[in-house]
């Protein structure tokens, strides 16, 4: 055992903090027979979780060695293992990092044969841990770490329901009440997916999957409908790309392929080749040895049919079976096909990118130029920076542990960082220039802030009054508010609120017994609902705005949703990790967001909501995030109150 860290029990280890805390952990009772020394702060952890020790704060004992300080003199990294690789690496057996994405894939990058060792498949009845061993699926969540990483044990098990009339000895993943979900029936065994921490059940003999999920063949897991044919392999059988190739029609797909007698599409050059390539040998025989004389636009090959004609790469064959017509990839693929902007060329497309992005070698991903883009989160009462290509985390502000910074934004103009202190109900300011701060506003509560650089205004949600307030940027707290109500009337429940400076427009959401999104000018004339159908509780809003799109999480149906800003194109997608998101924003092809009860930072792709990683994980709830931009705005961008306060006395509120 880990002498810093862990006690001998019997035959295994067990954490310090779990001995003398009035419950028994060894079989013989002796992490319970110990004197007073052991009890100087009396334990308040209950069943596996960690003490932090001299105080009464418990962390779960997955959080030890996890590369975070969970207790505050960060005990709970202390003599771990050492552990050098990034985010998205793998760790061989000899040491060496390699991708993560490396793993089984027939080369052995570490050297060692370890990333292969592991593909081999586990004898029936068992399940493989991330270190590589085999173990029986009867081990996987019962309360011992069977594998040396503690992969059997994830932190999403959770027992289950008597009704299932099994003994509540396993698991499940992240369902209220340690229940089974409704769409599970009888459960045979589990496996861990070792990668996200996931727990699946095997061998339901009655699956079923809810209306935006379809089953995997072997009937363990349902995905969702969107990742059906997506070219990644979802299901644990692959079930879920099976076929896809077999889609002569597939959008894009020019039409040089031979439809062979069992459904499977083949390339039209391997027809009447002489060698059987379809499994019934359709692809042969026949008139394959008459002439190709059709006049044919592009290509003419034999088949058992006789003579057809084919297309070229990115052409299609017209209705006449004769003459190319150019396949539109940029309609066809939509936002699969580019990033940001798709240019359409006959045979062929091109992806192209706003000003301030550069073209990734992909060819089809955009990134953006100059400083690395950073992530600006509030965690329980500091706010910090988080590069999002380097993982670097650096502490802007720290305020007394008894205050809670909830929403922020932040002033490109006069870098500023902008919160909402409740537990003085105002809205404070600090600049980036040391020793500057200030109080904007007092007597206000607010689940969202929100800055216009531009017009040089500052809005805030007020959830109980039902209010969009605005106030400027440079007021300064002279005892009296100075502010004015912008959106007043029949909203219900507002919570997260996003501009769009430079178009002059606010877009919110509401949490009622109506969700909806809403969108109104920066004055709060011309309102208008975006969206009214699908919606739960709508509770972080982002805008992206080079696909001019708008997203939203959901926190009870556990959904990341997306739209055009006209309200067009709705695209959800349901997502089992989004629990509790507070807010959100979007980089480049990532969205971000903040989960409470997680205590994390998370991302996900944006378009198809895979690649799931938690970026930032501290003691204390997160909240508020942006992505701030960091470069000056251009002389040119301007709108009517950029200049001269658009000649108001007070506050002057853009109307475009």
């Amino acid at each position: 055992c880990a002498a810093s860290r862990q006690a001998a029990c019997g035959a295994t280890c067990i954490p310090i903090p779990w001995l003398c805390d009035g419950e028994q952990q060894c079989p013989n009772g002796t992490d319970e027979q110990c004197g007073c020394e052991c009890c100087s702060v009396p334990s308040v952890c209950g069943a596996k979780k960690v003490q932090c020790p001299g105080t009464h704060h418990c962390i779960p004992h997955w959080e030890l060695c996890d590369r975070h300080q969970d207790c505050e003199d960060g005990w709970d990294e202390e003599g771990c293992p050492q552990q050098p690789c990034l985010p998205g690496q793998w760790q061989c057996r000899n040491r060496v990092c390699i991708m993560a994405e490396w793993k089984c894939n027939g080369i052995d990058d570490c050297g060692d044969s370890s990333d292969e060792d592991i593909c081999a498949p586990c004898p029936p009845g068992m399940v493989r841990c991330d270190e590589g061993k085999c173990i029986l699926e009867s081990l996987m969540c019962n309360d011992e770490d069977d594998c040396l990483d503690g992969t059997d044990e994830p932190s999403t098990c959770g027992e289950l329901c008597e009704a299932t009339g099994h003994r509540p000895r396993a698991r499940v993943v992240g369902q209220p009440h340690n229940c089974l979900p409704a769409y599970f029936c009888q459960v045979c065994s589990a496996r861990v997916d070792v990668r996200s921490g996931d727990l699946y059940w095997l061998a339901f003999p009655h699956l079923s999957c809810p209306r935006t999920h379809v089953p995997c063949r072997d009937g363990t897991e349902c995905v969702a409908q969107e990742y059906v044919c997506d070219g990644e392999k979802d299901c644990a059988d692959g079930s879920d790309e099976d076929a896809c190739a077999q889609l002569c029609d597939t959008p894009g797909r020019s039409h040089s392929l031979y439809l062979c007698g069992l459904g499977v599409c083949l390339n039209a050059s391997l027809v009447c080749d002489g060698r059987q390539d379809c499994a019934d040998g359709s692809d042969e025989g026949g008139n394959c040895s008459v002439p190709c004389q059709r006049s044919c636009a592009h290509l003419c090959y034999p088949s058992p049919q006789g003579p057809r004609c084919s297309c070229e790469p990115g052409y299609r064959l017209a209705e006449d079976g004769l003459s190319c017509v150019d396949i539109d990839e940029c309609a066809e693929r939509g936002e699969g096909a580019c990033s940001q902007t798709c240019l359409n060329a006959p045979g062929s497309y091109s992806c192209d990118c706003l000003p301030g992005y550069l073209l990734e070698p992909d060819g089809h991903d955009c990134k953006l130029t100059g400083p690395e883009p950073m992530l600006l989160v509030a965690v329980q009462s500091d706010v910090l920076f988080y590069g999002m290509r380097s993982g670097r985390e650096e502490v802007l502000l720290a305020t007394d542990k008894d205050r809670v910074i909830f929403s922020l934004d932040y002033d490109l103009v006069e870098r500023k960082i902008f919160w909402m202190d409740l537990a003085t109900e105002s809205i404070r300011w600090q600049s980036l220039d040391p020793g500057k701060k200030g109080t904007l506003v007092k007597g206000v509560r607010s689940d969202c802030i929100a800055v216009d650089w531009l017009g040089r205004n500052l809005y805030w949600i007020d959830g109980a009054a039902g209010q969009v307030l605005a106030t400027r940027l440079g007021a300064a707290w002279r005892g009296v508010p100075e502010y004015t109500v912008v959106v007043d009337g029949d909203l219900d429940r507002p919570h997260s609120l996003v501009l769009q400076p430079l178009a002059g427009l606010l877009y919110w959401s509401e949490v009622g017994s109506h969700p909806r999104l809403m969108e109104a000018t920066m004055d709060g004339s011309r309102r208008r609902v975006l969206l009214a159908q699908g919606l739960g509780w709508p509770t972080a809003l982002a805008l992206d705005l080079p696909t001019w799109k708008i997203f939203w999480l959901d926190e009870k149906l556990g959904s990341v949703g997306s739209a055009h800003l006209d309200g067009t194109n709705v695209k959800v997608l349901q997502l089992g990790w989004v629990r509790s998101p507070f807010a959100a924003a979007v980089c480049e092809g990532q969205l971000y967001w903040s989960e409470k009860k997680a205590w994390s930072v998370q991302q996900v792709d944006k378009a198809s909501g895979k690649n799931r990683t938690v970026l930032l994980k501290r003691h204390g709830q997160p909240h508020g995030l942006q992505v701030p931009s960091l470069w000056s705005p251009k002389p040119c961008c301007t709108n009517g109150c950029a200049k001269s306060n658009g000649g108001c006395a007070q506050l002057c509120l853009p109307n475009p």
